[in-house]
């Protein structure tokens, strides 16, 4: 069924028990454990290698010998690889991308994946969360020592004993075997506690050079996720409810906007929600052309402007045009593609706490990587204002619950209509971004709590074309901050617990 393999300097009482909790939580009739005493006379890889020679199963693990594993971990990586037939290795930590300077762990908190607690002897048990426990093997080119497991009959490459002893046989293995196919992948199937934290030392930087040397050619290796991962959404019937009132400005791009608009009805119960879409300067062949496709549903309403003020047009839509049968604000950019009910999941959120300010979704990139997980603030040592988004680019790293935040992106946010109206709508004197940081720190204002749901999922496509021009989004950030600062240190104590200082 499975067989253990791990290196060991311990006595044979530590041993004794160390195989006997290997074998109990296996859930497993048939184990097969090969430990192999080492008193710093072997390399790992050369040990990891005889195990595989004398190896009864085909699944394999190699472990460290300071690790405990919960119950029935051996049914459920069975049924890992089972269930997965494309991967030939799994651990329970990794990384989606491998530098040139072979230092994995360089981008820790983009792209790094899994879940590990440490409890070092005399210390407090802590958690190492890369990323949260998804209901998926998560595609990674490398994973960390601590655990590797693999089908003996998948990989193309056994260890490579050419590195040194204990450092970079985890990479020297992965590596090699991901470059000529093998898929490799981190589960979150079952818990796994290391009783030490690794540190890097001399021998960790030699082995490094002599990795880099036999594989620098083919590196960096970039793993970006293939599609964001999307829970289902329940469809709700809101009965205390009015109607939501969906948003969208836009200028041409008549593609995108009625990919975006084709989305809420893919995914949306055309009962809850109206759109109104606010034309700021299309051509009239494109407007035409925007007439002629949203024909086929009924509550649509197209409203022509002649200027562009991201603000001011969702402020004159919600003046204007907004009835009292409206309870909700849903303002989206024209480049939103919706991957779930949004709707539902957002009014869930106003439905569980009543004094929820904007609720926000996790909003991804064109390539995959976060573009928006709820609006991150921070104050660095010079005393400068930042605004950014929290996780952003990152490829699996990020909240799959609701949680409070400082605010949400205009791009994709809801708010209650006389919320809206209590917090003076959006200012009007931000002409391009911003106005919607101020917003959710109005609703703050008010006493209300700002909320990310991140079950919520939709493309941002536009944005990620924006975020190529640095330079500008360097500028914006500095002038927006400059204009926002007396601001935010005007409400501080009211809002500080959401910042990070630096």
């Amino acid at each position: 069924m499975i067989t253990i393999i791990y290196s060991t300097h311990r006595d044979k009482e530590y041993n004794d028990k160390f195989n006997d909790h290997l074998v109990l939580t296996s859930g497993l009739q048939y184990v097969q454990v090969l430990p192999y005493e080492n008193y710093n006379q072997h390399s790992l890889t050369e040990l990891y290698n005889k195990g595989i020679g004398e190896s009864k199963y085909d699944v394999i693990v190699c472990c460290h010998n300071d690790i405990k594993l919960e119950k029935g971990w051996g049914v459920k990586l069975l049924e890992d690889f089972k269930n997965n037939p494309e991967f030939g290795i799994i651990g329970k930590a990794g990384s989606c991308y491998f530098p040139e300077s072979g230092i994995y762990w360089e981008k820790l908190t983009q792209t790094m994946v899994g879940q590990v607690y440490h409890h070092p002897p005399g210390q407090k048990k802590f958690l190492s969360r890369y990323s949260p426990k998804l209901p998926f093997i998560v595609p990674v080119v490398t994973i960390d020592g601590l655990f590797i497991s693999f089908d003996k009959t998948k990989i193309k490459h056994s260890f490579d004993e050419s590195y040194g002893k204990f450092h970079f046989y985890d990479h020297g293995f992965c590596i090699p075997n991901y470059i000529d196919g093998v898929k490799i992948g981190v589960t979150s199937s079952f818990e796994i506690t290391h009783e030490s934290v690794g540190r890097p030392n001399e021998e960790f930087y030699e082995s490094k050079e002599k990795f880099l040397d036999k594989w620098k050619q083919h590196l960096p290796l970039d793993l970006k996720p293939t599609e964001p991962y999307v829970p289902e959404i329940k469809r709700r019937t809101f009965k205390k409810f009015g109607k939501v009132a969906v948003i969208i400005p836009t200028k041409g791009k008549v593609d995108m906007l009625l990919d975006c608009v084709n989305s809420f009805y893919d995914h949306c119960d055309t009962n809850v929600f109206n759109l109104f879409i606010a034309d700021t300067g299309s051509t009239e062949e494109e407007k035409e052309e925007i007439r002629k496709n949203i024909s086929k549903y009924n509550n649509i309403k197209l409203i022509e402007y002649d200027y562009y003020n991201f603000a001011k047009i969702n402020n004159d839509v919600v003046k204007n045009h907004i009835t009292d049968e409206y309870e909700f604000l849903l303002f989206c950019n024209n480049d939103i593609k919706l991957l779930n009910d949004v709707i539902s999941g957002m009014l869930s959120v106003f439905e569980k706490d009543k004094k929820t300010g904007t609720v926000g979704a996790r909003l991804h990139f064109g390539d995959n990587t976060i573009q928006h997980d709820g609006i991150l603030s921070y104050i660095d040592k010079n005393k400068t204002f930042h605004i950014t988004h929290n996780h952003l680019k990152n490829y699996y790293n990020y909240n799959i619950t609701i949680k409070d935040v400082i605010g949400n992106t205009g791009g994709l946010l809801m708010i209650r209509k006389n919320v809206f109206k209590k917090c003076g709508f959006f200012n009007e004197n931000y002409i391009e971004c911003f106005e919607d940081v101020e917003l959710n720190f109005n609703c703050i204002k008010l006493g209300l709590i700002n909320h990310i749901n991140s079950n919520l999922v939709a493309y941002h496509y536009e944005s990620i074309t924006r975020n190529n021009d640095t330079n500008k989004l360097i500028k914006l950030q500095n002038d927006y901050s400059e204009r926002l600062l007396p601001f935010v240190m005007e409400n501080f104590e009211k809002i500080k617990h959401y910042f990070i200082i630096l």
